[in-house]
């Protein structure tokens, strides 16, 4: 549970650049909020994103993904317990793939990762913190940066830019 409130700062972030959508759409297009997409969708040009273009971009990974769990589940039955458990460092890669390029693009970005890593690493090491769990850890480290990342740097209109406000 405290790991997948990640997922609820995913939509708070996407909700801002949604167009004029009733609850109900907003409710639906949540379903496909995951890490990838998040990433994809925070790339489309300009701060407005629109119920069909979210859903596309949803539509081609929910197939991958049903069917990957689905090869995945075989394949484990059938490949040895060492490298299944080896496996368990792609999720690692594919979370640095996601952070690391807009990083490179964003001095903000970059500033609001650095922060999260460093809390993340008082938390781990200082003896004082060993009461958080590794969970809470994560969500707690995603607010505490993010939080002054979105005042200090906040997202602005097209208009006021004159183009992409990243």
């Amino acid at each position: 549970f405290v790991i997948n409130i990640r997922y609820m700062l995913m939509s708070l972030s996407l909700s801002q650049r949604l167009e004029g959508m009733s609850l109900g759409k907003r409710l639906l297009v949540a379903n496909g909020v995951t890490d990838e997409i998040f990433f994809l969708a925070m790339q489309k040009p300009g701060n407005r994103l629109s119920g069909w273009f979210f859903t596309g971009l949803a539509l081609g990974p929910y197939a991958g993904w049903v069917g990957g769990t689905l090869a995945g589940a075989l394949a484990g039955a059938v490949l040895p317990a060492s490298l299944t458990s080896a496996l368990g460092v792609a999720l690692y890669a594919m979370f640095l793939a996601i952070i690391l390029p807009p990083s490179t693009k964003s001095r903000a970005i970059a500033l609001c990762v650095a922060v999260a890593a460093l809390l993340s690493c008082a938390i781990t090491w200082i003896p004082f913190f060993s009461f958080i769990t590794p969970g809470f850890s994560v969500v707690l480290c995603a607010l505490l940066a993010a939080v002054p990342a979105a005042y200090f740097f906040p997202l602005k209109d097209e208009d006021e830019e004159g183009g992409d406000a990243r």
